[in-house]
């Protein structure tokens, strides 16, 4: 029956955590928000999740997603046990099995081919735990063959963000951008792909910030902007540089900050007086002089201003560079490091991050370090092995 009666020692037992149910608290792992979720558990089964409205992200809302997340558990298609094909069907095993013939093939075929015969995927949706151990279960099969989601993702933010200011992550947070003046949302649909993420823009806005959203299409976000710009596809370095060519050309420029913490944006200036006249962006990217004007008169003029970019912008062959020209135009304005600015990158998954901070990257240890003798040296320290014996778990040549 649904009602059943409950006596005060069994309420107490249940709230002490002694009962049948629990109540676990998690992350939604749909996109990298990272709202929070209760998730009660009764006699191992999870069977209601609730919002959690103590959460500074989510505050207690959920998207559609969100609010499905407890199908991933209990979805008709969940793999609960090993299978294999046999004959072309597949049969139940037992972990034991699945286990020991995995072991051996993987044995086999280092034996046969060398360690790099094998590929390691990990996932984004690993914890920062899972993401490190994977890789140095790699480093110890002698392969730097490894990788996750973030090569098709993030990659080229985290490359150029890092080789702007020295590490590949977003500056600010999701909450933080309710202190900001203006907003720039360019590659980036977040009522759509992020939709908790709005309600700090939101709030943001009922405190008198400027949204503008640059985007090919007029999507569910460019409804909630002041200023919505349409450019071609694949044109944003030409935007972001027509922008800059206004900052310089009306002196809008951080002098002080560019002074103090910027390098070689002279070299930039130089380039985008010559190069990227209105005229020029107009045809690249198909934006008038005046609303390329208009937005750079309202970054420069209601600061802190913070950027926003998704894979509207990584997923070109140039991501990178137009990566780099967003944190040229923000480090411009002096907005880095700053509450209410920043480069505020919206990722795909709940610890694509995490993952690529310490996990399976083919190009790197945990902690972004190279793969150079003096890394896998540190390294073996910190595992407790030798490093001539890792060293000797690598094919010829191929550890470094």
């Amino acid at each position: 029956t649904m009602v059943q009666k409950v006596s005060a020692e069994q309420s107490k037992a249940m709230l002490d955590g002694k009962g049948k149910i629990k109540v676990k608290r998690t992350i939604c792992t749909h996109c990298s928000v990272g709202c929070a979720t209760d998730a009660t558990v009764e006699n191992g089964v999870w069977v209601r999740q609730d919002s959690v409205f103590d959460s500074p992200i989510n505050m207690g809302a959920y998207c559609a997603k969100g609010a499905s997340l407890r199908e991933h558990g209990h979805g008709d298609f969940r793999l609960r046990y090993p299978m294999k094909l046999v004959d072309g069907k597949y049969q139940r095993i037992s972990w034991d099995q699945a286990l020991t013939e995995i072991t051996a093939q993987m044995k086999d075929l280092r034996t046969k081919y060398s360690p790099d015969s094998m590929f390691f995927i990990g996932s984004s949706k690993h914890n920062n735990e899972q993401s490190y151990l994977l890789r140095k279960w790699v480093s110890f099969f002698g392969t730097n063959n490894t990788d996750h989601q973030a090569r098709i993702c993030h990659s080229t933010t985290v490359a150029g963000v890092a080789n702007t200011w020295g590490y590949g992550a977003m500056t600010n947070s999701y909450n933080d951008m309710m202190n900001a003046k203006a907003a720039l949302y360019i590659g980036s649909n977040a009522a759509e792909a992020h939709p908790v993420s709005m309600l700090s823009l939101l709030h943001a806005k009922e405190n008198g910030c400027k949204v503008i959203v640059v985007d090919p299409r007029y999507t569910r976000t460019a409804a909630k902007s002041d200023q919505y710009v349409r450019i071609r596809s694949g044109t944003d370095i030409p935007f972001l540089f027509g922008v800059l060519y206004h900052i310089f050309n009306n002196g809008w420029e951080d002098k002080k900050y560019i002074n103090d913490r910027v390098y070689g944006m002279d070299e930039v200036r130089k380039e985008v007086m010559e190069k990227w006249t209105p005229k020029n962006v107009e045809e690249a990217c198909g934006v008038p002089e005046a609303q390329v004007y208009q937005v750079a008169e309202t970054m420069a003029k209601n600061r802190p201003s913070t950027l926003v970019w998704c894979m509207g912008q990584t997923q070109h062959t140039i991501g990178n560079a137009m990566v780099r020209a967003s944190c040229i135009l923000q480090l411009a304005l002096g907005n880095i490091g700053k509450s209410g600015g920043g480069a505020n990158i919206f990722r795909g998954h709940d610890n694509v991050q995490g993952a690529t901070d310490v996990g399976p990257n083919p190009d790197s240890l945990p902690g972004y370090y190279g793969l150079a003798a003096g890394s896998w040296k540190h390294y073996a320290t910190v595992w407790g092995v030798d490093y001539e014996w890792i060293k000797g778990r690598y094919a010829p040549n191929m550890m470094e």
